[in-house]
């Protein structure tokens, strides 16, 4: 929750028990199984409609996935009817994912960009480059017009399909606004309202505001492009919604949905839902990263271990814990194994200045007027690192991702996580350094 900019968004929430599960990703074996249950003959003595009608777990198709995976809906929320329809191999419940939050005038407020302790130390990794030629697709709530993304916005695409979550007045759509994510109380089964949280201007930012405007901040890659692809809404997001976003955003093939024009370099991911990393996103990772695409999470705020959280807990994404204003683990951070590296998050004890800031809106429903506020999250802590690996293909854009993890695990200080947060603090700097050294070897 948000509270006067000041106050933050503290998330990466499990669905709540409210809502009942109706909507199921299904994977067919062959084309030809999935074809069958996508459209079933009807019967002599009754239609397809007259069946649902009396047979509350008659699946009912809703879309095609990238990566081949089949969306229905079940009237009933359950999956063991899927046990009729020939050749499924796997089912798993469409989810609903939420936001992981919780000369520049107010660059010496970024302390987590320069601070000797507990910074990225981005000054060094700026003597190389400051972004440009990469580009970071956010997956998130959509974007603001706010002057700190003033020219670093690429065409990007609104993948909530449901219209009445998007609010927005119809499904997916070429424009990724924000149409804001305020909640009445009772909404999304909690007791308490709240304003729109803005999150993904925020995220956004903190990777690549403009640098040198004179407006207020600098992003982490502030010559590098933005792709904002808006999969979060009221009450959060499906997870389909998400799979075939990171489809679309890594070059990827997406029923129904133009091709995008420029394929990001590394796709952000502040979001997540408790439980393991279904097939079809582990698919969706799987096949941005063969198309050349580094996938960097949120790790969650839940201060629990982080295996506990997708697509956190995907094979092969970059998996992101926070460190709070002196280069400790965040009490609410996420932790354990499955954690790749720590970034700069926010303390969340109350002291604004000890969390990130970044850009935001004052609205409290709807876009009002563009302003700067402080949050904290391992939201914050996972776009500093896309910011980074945004500078790596800048400075090398033949870097595989798996020489991105690897130079960012090798580069990263060591930190204080008791219950461990990976390799340790991201070093923009170090990262730089390793780079631009491996590419141009001393002779």
């Amino acid at each position: 929750m948000v509270r006067h900019y000041a106050l933050i968004c503290l998330t990466l929430f499990a669905v709540s028990p409210a809502f009942a599960a109706t909507r199921f990703i299904v994977r067919f074996a062959d084309q030809a199984s999935a074809n069958a249950a996508i459209a079933p003959q009807p019967s002599p003595e009754s239609t397809t409609r007259r069946k649902r009608a009396t047979d509350p777990g008659q699946p009912r198709h809703i879309a095609t996935l990238a990566g081949g995976a089949q969306l229905f809906d079940v009237d009933d929320g359950n999956p063991a009817h899927f046990v009729r329809l020939p050749g499924v191999i796997s089912v798993e419940e469409d989810r609903i994912v939420r936001p992981a939050a919780l000369a520049d005038p107010l660059y010496p407020r970024q302390w987590s960009l320069h601070d000797p302790m507990s910074g990225i130390d981005a000054e060094v990794a700026w003597k190389y480059t400051r972004g440009e030629g990469a580009v970071i697709a956010v997956l998130d709530t959509g974007a603001t017009a706010h002057p700190e993304l003033g020219g670093q916005l690429l065409p990007g695409y609104d993948f909530v399909a449901d219209a009445a979550r998007a609010r927005d007045g119809d499904g997916r759509d070429p424009d990724p606004k924000d149409e804001g994510d305020w909640e009445e109380p009772g909404d999304c089964g909690r007791r308490t309202g709240s304003r729109s949280s803005w999150h993904g201007t925020h995220v956004m930012a903190i990777a690549a505001a403009r640098r040198g405007n004179r407006l207020g901040i600098a992003g982490v890659a502030p010559e590098a492009k933005l792709l904002p692809v808006r999969v979060l809404a009221h009450c959060g997001g499906y997870l389909s919604d998400v799979i075939d976003a990171i489809a679309w955003a890594s070059g990827g093939e997406v029923p129904g949905v133009p091709p995008v024009a420029r394929r990001a370099d590394v796709i952000n991911l502040s979001l997540g839902v408790e439980g393991a990393c279904g097939d079809a996103m582990g698919d969706a990772v799987a096949q941005a990263r063969a198309r050349g695409v580094a996938v960097v999470v949120a790790a969650g705020n839940e201060g629990v271990a982080a295996a506990s959280m997708a697509p956190g807990n995907c094979p092969g994404v970059i998996n992101v814990a926070a460190l709070d204003r002196f280069g400790r683990h965040a009490w609410y951070a996420n932790h354990g194994a499955a954690v790749t590296l720590a970034a700069p998050g926010g303390s969340l004890r109350g002291v604004r200045a000890d969390d990130i800031l970044s850009a935001v809106d004052q609205g409290a429903r709807v876009a009002w007027r563009s302003v700067f506020g402080y949050l904290a999250g391992t939201s914050m802590a996972a776009p500093h690192v896309s910011g980074v690996v945004a500078l790596m293909r800048s400075a090398d854009p033949t870097l595989g991702v798996d020489d991105i993890t690897r130079h960012l695990v090798d580069s990263a200080r060591p930190a204080r996580c008791p219950k461990g947060c990976g390799a340790g603090l991201l070093d923009a700097g170090a990262t730089l350094d390793a780079v631009i050294a491996e590419r141009s070897p001393l002779l």
